[in-house]
């Protein structure tokens, strides 16, 4: 929930200033709002990125006429940094020192706008590992009630889980693999890591202890394949950690005999190249022993390479098929879709690791169709399949309900209106017999999508860092060329369950839409599920479904 400053709100929407005290200011202003929302063709009025229902509006007003809600929102205007903080997630200083912020009636009050910014600056914070901005963070009063300090403690935990079963699979893979690589953990085992995890407060210590648990055998692992500059280096920055004394007598165990190593390893060099070759005829022979070995491993290695570069690309393939009771079963469009379906429905560890790595990457603009280019040059490839799909009937008689005005717009006739209300990003999918396209919309924007006149599937697809260049990890078994691309790096909220279960099955009546000025508004937003968790949900935003037949999913 985003924080509205009222005062500056009031004064932006005036032209001018405006005194929350003179009712008559405020009431004109209202019915001015309500007026402009109402002309608007969403029914909502927006203001920046937010956007305001009719309800809201409401709701906004009633609490001007509150004395006690006013004057805790006039403590916010006061302190310039917590209201820039809460505005922009910048945090540019210290909060005023007030002692209504320690009070259980303002926590209650801010904690809904506090805690999703302070929590959010925290996360980005620790993935670009900056530990003065933690520390500023946690410096300051945490405006949070006993619910919403759980809450930000439980989203922190879990960010750093993401990275602690990182640096835990690369330790596993490096003690079966010595060879296996570990770039994705690097990250994890650096002074900086050590510095952010010192920066958290007390309620992290079991995880600092055991993180730095995980970062010793780590270490070991990597002295197990003779990376032993690489160990000490590891082991000098767990030496930093703020940990329990059972992790720092671990660490200094292990440095101590690592050292002693590394020492011992330096001797045997320098005897190998310095006193037992002591002649000039000893030390051409090794010269000539070196140039001989060394040419053999570079044979070796340009064997490997060239054969790698000759060697097709051998990529798993996927086989799919739609529910024998569907009514898209042997359509054209129908085993490609269930493809893409089953890779996104994939929920992908590498797409997460590479989200923590902060590349920043294109994204598309709303109204993109990042799919349907693809599909459709597959679907293409598919010869004869679905040829003889029969389009089953659904003709009956109907009684037509009073029309929405709310709904009505020649410019965008037979379309669904998809508004997103939630801050990942939203790829709506329209499946027909035989089209398909996709639709990407920003998050708090919207787009018109068409509706064809026939039986129709749409899928709502959310999620944060688009890769326009992320593969599948499984090719179509029947089209073998085809393999998606581009994803989300990561779902959000409850994401791939919303995929399967908020689908749309339509069937458009033509003799009604064919004579309709009508389009279908629906949003997705977000519901809270319980205490602690929110999840997405689509609604529909009018109650006319005139010309339209909703089909259960099979």
């Amino acid at each position: 929930m985003k924080y509205l400053n009222p005062f500056a709100f009031l004064e932006k929407m005036n032209g001018g200033p405006v005194s929350t005290e003179d009712t008559a200011a405020i009431s004109l202003l209202r019915k001015k709002m309500m007026a402009e929302l109402e002309l608007s063709e969403e029914k909502v009025l927006r203001e920046g990125a937010q956007w305001f229902s009719k309800n809201d509006l409401l709701l906004f007003f009633d609490e001007l006429q509150s004395p006690g809600k006013l004057h805790l929102h006039q403590q916010i205007r006061d302190d310039n940094v917590l209201l820039v903080f809460l505005e922009t997630g910048k945090l540019t200083g210290f909060f005023n020192h007030n002692p209504l912020y320690n009070t259980p009636a303002f926590l209650t009050f801010i904690a809904p706008f506090y805690e999703p910014v302070f929590t959010t600056a925290v996360l980005d914070s620790l993935k670009q590992q900056q530990a003065p901005a933690v520390q500023q963070l946690y410096a300051n009063p945490l405006l949070m009630d006993g619910e919403h300090q759980h809450r930000s403690y439980d989203k922190i935990f879990r960010a750093l889980q993401e990275s602690y079963k990182i640096l835990e699979a690369a330790e596993q893979r490096r003690r079966a693999d010595p060879r296996s690589g570990w770039k994705d953990a690097a990250p994890y085992v650096n002074l900086q890591q050590v510095q952010v995890l010192n920066a958290l407060p007390e309620i992290f210590q079991e995880f600092r202890n055991d993180s730095g648990i995980l970062m010793i055998n780590f270490a070991l692992a990597l002295d197990g394949t003779r990376e032993n500059k690489k160990a000490l280096e590891i082991l000098y920055a767990v030496k930093a950690l703020k940990c329990g004394a059972y992790v720092r007598e671990e660490t200094a165990k292990y440095l101590q005999q690592l050292e002693e190593k590394a020492a011992s390893r330096k001797s045997l060099l320098g005897r190998f190249f310095g006193r037992e070759y002591k002649t000039k005829q000893q030390r051409r022979k090794l010269l000539r022993d070196t140039l001989l070995k060394g040419g053999v491993a570079l044979a070796i290695i340009v064997a490997i390479i060239i054969g790698a570069r000759f060697e097709q690309e051998q990529v798993p393939r996927i086989k799919v098929r739609e529910s024998a009771n569907s009514i898209f079963t042997g359509a054209r469009t129908s085993l490609t879709m269930q493809y893409l379906l089953s890779q996104l429905l994939m929920d992908n560890e590498k797409r997460a690791k590479k989200l923590l790595e902060g590349t920043r990457l294109p994204v598309p603009a709303t109204g993109a169709d990042v799919y349907g280019a693809d599909f459709m040059k597959a679907v293409r490839m598919q010869g004869d399949y679905g040829a003889g799909f029969v389009r089953p009937p659904f003709g009956r008689s109907r009684k037509w309900a009073p029309e929405d005005s709310s709904g009505n717009d020649a410019a965008h006739r037979q379309s669904m209106q998809v508004v997103n209300r939630q801050d990942g990003a939203l790829i709506t999918m329209v499946q027909t017999p035989d089209s398909f396209y996709s639709c990407y919309i920003a998050p708090f924007d919207s787009a018109f999508v068409p509706l064809p006149l026939s039986i129709s599937r749409v899928y709502f697809y959310a999620g944060t860092g688009w890769d326009p260049e992320w593969k599948a990890e499984y090719a179509m078994d029947y089209v073998a060329s085809y393999r998606a691309k581009g994803f989300f790096l990561m779902p959000v909220y409850d994401a791939l369950s919303f995929l399967k279960t908020s689908c749309l099955q339509l069937n458009l009546d033509s003799s009604y839409w064919q004579h309709s000025n009508r389009y279908i508004p629906v949003e997705v937003f977000l519901s809270e599920k319980n205490q602690l968790q929110q999840q997405l949900q689509l609604r529909q935003l009018t109650n006319n479904f005139n010309g339209v037949d909703l089909i259960p999913m099979e």
